[in-house]
């Protein structure tokens, strides 16, 4: 035999032990990523907790959403976002993320759960939903959901180029036959004739695109970023499609996907940063894209072709700019600032933290010391930049934000000139003051201040002491 025969033989035997060893661990480990999100989301858990039993439970929220966002297939992170989302009296919000931490985890505080519910009116017997799929960009719930495992459908870090799959199927053939003879030597051929094959092309079987387990580059990331692209296009679709009727289930469909593109868009931005692997970035697009094909799917069973023809009114919420399709989701705000009064149209996340006195904080872009609102902006469609953000946009507290016209014309423009036609008014909430919550906001500021200064003079007094 040939040296090469007998260092493909040697090859051969360490290649089938190490398929049929690593298989199981392929299929249903997790790797160093998941552990760090674990613990990430444990992490943001943790403040998130300390904010809930502080009674901040906007605030107490973020943190349980970063949480779910890190480790989407843990119930235990649904679930507190359904207590603060009840906290916040948002409760077909808190339903949903309640079902879908029993969706995730069955057995998972299911007396909790089923009271809770009860509590806010819904039967738990009713806890099963009714979409056609399983919730998008979720893993299957048939795994240990509170490990935080990967998707069965998450390809394995090995096999994926078509030279490892051919000797994974090598391996399946020979042990068929049942002898060790015909397992070396059936994958001692198959190598030599995919060895020939890759020299005569000039490419050599450990040239795949980029391995799993190795940083991405650009040439990845365009691929994916093109997918991504139209993951936004569909699920701006789905917007526009809720013009015609609010339906609850589309509703939470739409907010799971476009959870899942969001958590794409930051895999894609860790990958440019050399932060994020390949595989993570292809896990979390393929995630996006079936989230939005579930959405698209429901819309069109719900209203047919027509729920893709026209377009919805440009309405947006005045405070975070998400789109207001639907005149049902619509809520109307009272502000004050100084003597007057304007309305403007939310959202019924930010009319719930407004009702609760806590002013939501709005969108705008800064630009040379000037805050320019969301609905002034050059181009800006609330509908498509809630998936293709908006370049140099940011939050910033209501109270700070003084608008260069006045504050009746901007939620006007907002509101597509609902308002102006008095067309609008749904679930008026208790009437926000500007001007206190931006003195209760500085004597925040001041006695965290007064408090910071206190300390340091206690920590440069131990100093003195203990040196």
């Amino acid at each position: 035999m040939k040296r090469w025969n007998f260092l493909a033989l040697g090859l051969v035997l360490l290649l089938g032990t190490g398929v049929l060893a690593q298989a199981p661990a392929e299929r249903g480990g997790t790797g160093a990523a998941d552990a760090d999100a674990s613990a990430r989301a444990l992490a943001v858990y943790e403040q998130g907790k300390r904010l809930y039993d502080a009674k901040n439970y906007a605030a107490a929220l973020e943190k349980f959403d970063q949480a779910a966002a890190l480790e989407p297939g843990k119930a235990r992170w649904q679930y507190n976002r359904g207590l603060a989302l009840r906290k916040l009296k948002r409760y077909g919000e808190a339903r949903d993320a309640l079902l879908q931490s029993r969706t995730l985890d069955p057995a998972y505080k299911r007396a909790e759960i089923d009271d809770k519910l009860r509590e806010m009116g819904f039967s738990p017997e009713d806890s099963v939903s009714p979409a056609p799929t399983e919730p998008p960009g979720e893993p299957s719930t048939s795994g240990d959901a509170s490990a935080g495992g990967t998707t069965a459908q998450e390809p394995g870090p090995e096999l994926t180029h078509p030279t490892a799959h051919k000797i994974g199927e090598a391996v399946g053939v020979a042990l068929c036959l049942g002898t060790p003879i015909a397992l070396v030597v059936g994958l001692i051929l198959l190598i030599r004739r995919l060895t020939r094959s890759s020299r005569s092309s000039g490419e050599g079987p450990s040239s795949s695109r980029g391995e799993s387990g190795a940083p991405a580059r650009a040439a990845d990331l365009s691929p994916l970023e093109q997918r991504l692209e139209q993951v936004a296009s569909s699920l701006v679709s789905v917007e526009h499609a809720l013009r015609l009727e609010e339906d609850a289930d589309l509703r939470a469909m739409l907010n799971q996907a476009t959870m899942a593109e969001q958590r794409a868009r930051d895999e894609l931005a860790g990958a440019r940063q050399g932060r994020s692997k390949i595989a993570q970035v292809l896990a979390s697009v393929d995630a996006a894209e079936e989230g939005a094909k579930a959405a698209m799917e429901r819309a069109r069973s719900l209203f047919g072709d027509k729920a893709f023809l026209p377009e919805g009114e440009r309405v947006g919420c005045y405070f975070c700019a998400r789109p207001l399709a639907n005149p049902s989701f619509r809520k109307q705000v009272p502000l004050k600032r100084g003597a007057e009064i304007t309305h403007v149209l939310a959202c019924p996340p930010c009319a719930n933290m407004a009702s609760a006195g806590q002013p939501p904080p709005v969108k705008v872009r800064v630009a040379q010391g000037r805050a320019t609102h969301w609905s002034e902006l050059g181009g800006y469609d609330p509908y498509a930049h809630r998936h293709k953000p908006y370049p140099g946009t940011r939050m910033v507290p209501a109270w700070d934000f003084t608008p260069q016209r006045s504050l009746a014309e901007v939620a006007a423009i907002a509101a597509g000139g609902a308002l102006v036609g008095g067309v609008a008014a749904y679930a008026v909430s208790e009437l926000l003051d500007l001007d206190g919550a931006r003195e209760a906001a500085a004597a925040q500021a001041a006695t965290q201040a007064a408090a910071r200064q206190a300390s340091q003079h206690r920590e440069e007094r131990d100093w003195r002491d203990h040196s």
